[in-house]
């Protein structure tokens, strides 16, 4: 950043501007403390609610039921491997051990037997054609068809099986069917299928049974004349081996589908058990929100200051505004003989002309050879204003010169607070016409003998009309540097920028700042203002320590007032 100070530009190092704007930061604890404490109690409650949060999250998890048990798929495979193997070997026996065809000349059976072989070759369809069913849709209703088929509703075995899987069936149905994720329908579920395979054990059982009473029945009789070919009927074999390669197949995917399940329970136990382990000491949740209150609150403070940067310095007011700083107002410790004379002790709490930046102040703005001082004291804070004027008129004072200090703010009346004396009646109520410059003067004791002129601005609601201001001032203005040599305008900013130095005989005006609190635009501004509207400004005034506590408008409204006789009234209401 390059500015100019009025002789040649200078620049501020990128570090000393930082800097800078670092410490005025800190020198906001309001705005940073509110901040603060707001993301203080926002963090704090975001790390109480939050391991609460997830600990209510996994206790569904931690409460699913039993783990999915895989013992009886495990079962079903090694059943279905078991058969699969069966059938490869009976199928590699037929192939390599082909038996000789029969060629019957003579059928030799009798009409009964033929008549049972029929029977019994009706049955073994009817027997291959549910086993098909239960083969390729192996549900509950295939294996409950099989085991009521004619073939098996006399079989003991079967009728049991049936009742046990009815018995599966109601209970499935007396749970609920929530879906294959819940583990008891799971088991229920595949105790069903276990069943459903025993009943079909039991009817490849009857099958072959049947197929050995078949051939039997079929055996050739003393008149059947053996071909010379041989020929090898695998067509059984391949039927059975088929049949075991589906089971096997279904026994593998419901197998792969429950260790899936018992994968996913494993994780979400593992999960429910990490989360209990969530949990904080309260310290170190207070800490953490501590610390992120504080971090949020100052960066806030630091963001808003980059923006809108305040007054660091008078070495930085220099250098960026190029207007003089005449001093830098700080406290000061207590002066040990300060309290031994009575006058001291009476004095008003900021009352101290003997400060370095009040007596550098006076120096600025007392020209060599003056033989009258007119000046002008103007911030944003109007206590600021009137304290730095009581204690140069005070100076002044010193100095053997007549003084008065004059007070232009009714709203805040600043220098009737700050020398403890009343504010009214006074320039409101010479503005309005009720009183006269003469009438409404006032005496305040500095030190043990000297006194101040005081010209207190009264009570008002509103601010006074500007343009009978600056007409009065300009009125009477020269009539008050007639009758004293120090005289002390306390104003306003706004009452300065609208013109209100133009309008007096001297146009030196002193504006006031305050450090880490006034923005360096808005002086730049009023620097500006004052330039326009005719004013000298002088320089600046740093105030560089807590503002001044001063009685509020209210108190001094109900404090007590002089006694108003009809005389008293009478010639401040006279026209």
């Amino acid at each position: 950043m390059v500015q100019s100070t009025g002789e040649f530009p200078r620049v501020i190092p990128r570090s000393v501007w930082l800097t800078a704007r670092a410490r005025n930061a800190v020198r906001r604890p309001v705005f940073i403390g509110a901040v603060g404490t707001s993301a203080f109690i926002a963090a704090l409650v975001a790390l109480v609610l939050a391991p609460q949060q997830a600990r209510r999250v996994s206790q569904p998890a931690a409460h699913v039921g039993a783990r999915p048990d895989t013992g009886a798929f495990v079962a079903a495979l090694t059943q279905a491997r078991t058969r699969m193997g069966a059938a490869e070997s009976s199928l590699a026996f037929a192939r390599q051990h082909p038996q000789a065809a029969a060629k019957p000349e003579i059928d030799t059976l009798g009409p009964i037997l033929k008549a049972r072989r029929d029977t019994l070759s009706n049955i073994l369809s009817e027997l291959d054609a549910l086993l098909t069913r239960a083969e390729s849709a192996p549900v509950p209703a295939s294996y409950r068809a099989l085991a009521e088929s004619p073939t098996l509703s006399s079989n003991v075995r079967a009728k049991a099986l049936l009742d046990s899987l009815n018995d599966v069936e109601r209970d499935r149905e007396a749970f609920g069917t929530s879906g294959g994720a819940d583990p008891v329908y799971m088991a229920l579920s595949g105790r069903a299928t276990e069943i459903g395979r025993s009943i079909q054990a039991v009817a490849q059982e009857r099958r072959d049974a049947l197929r050995e009473q078949i051939s039997k029945l079929n055996s050739p009789g003393p008149r059947t004349v053996v071909a010379q070919a041989t020929t090898a009927d695998t067509t059984a074999w391949i039927a059975e081996r088929d049949s075991a390669q589906s089971m096997l197949r279904q026994a593998t995917t419901a197998l792969v589908g429950a260790r899936t399940k018992a994968e996913e329970y494993d994780q979400q136990v593992v999960r429910s058990r990490e989360t209990a382990r969530i949990d904080a000491s309260p310290i170190a949740l207070l800490a953490a929100a501590l610390v992120f209150g504080i971090a949020l609150g100052f960066g806030s403070s630091f963001i808003d200051e980059l923006r809108r940067p305040r007054i660091t310095d008078e070495h930085e007011l220099e250098r960026l505004l190029g207007a003089r700083v005449l001093a830098t107002v700080r406290p000061r410790p207590q002066q040990p003989d300060r309290n031994r004379r009575q006058a001291d002790r009476n004095a008003p709490p900021h009352f101290d002309p003997g400060a370095d930046g009040y007596q550098l102040t006076y120096l600025h703005v007392a020209r060599t050879g003056a033989s009258r001082l007119m000046l002008t004291i103007a911030a944003a804070d109007p206590g600021i204003a009137a304290v730095v004027a009581i204690n140069v008129a005070a100076i002044a004072a010193d100095e053997a010169r007549s003084t008065i200090v004059v007070d232009t703010d009714p709203q805040t009346s600043p220098v009737a607070a700050a020398l403890r004396i009343h504010a009214e009646p006074g320039l409101a109520d010479v503005v309005a016409g009720r009183a006269e410059w003469t009438e409404v003067i006032s005496q305040a004791t500095i030190g043990r003998d000297r006194i101040i002129n005081v010209l207190p601005s009264g009570i008002a609601t509103g601010l006074l009309d500007q343009n009978a201001l600056l007409e009065l001032f300009g009125r009477e203005g020269p009539r008050m540097t007639r009758h004293y040599e120090a005289t002390v305008v306390v104003s306003s900013m706004s009452q300065v920028e609208h013109g209100l130095p133009g309008s007096l005989p001297v146009k030196d005006t002193v504006l006031c700042a305050r450090v880490g609190d006034t923005k360096i635009a808005d002086l730049q501004k009023s620097l500006t203002a004052v330039r326009e509207s005719g004013g000298n400004p002088l320089g600046i005034v740093l105030w560089d320590a807590p503002p001044p506590t001063l009685p509020s408008p209210q108190r001094l409204a109900t404090s007590p007032r002089p006694l108003r006789t009809a005389e008293m009234k009478a010639l401040t209401t006279a026209r």
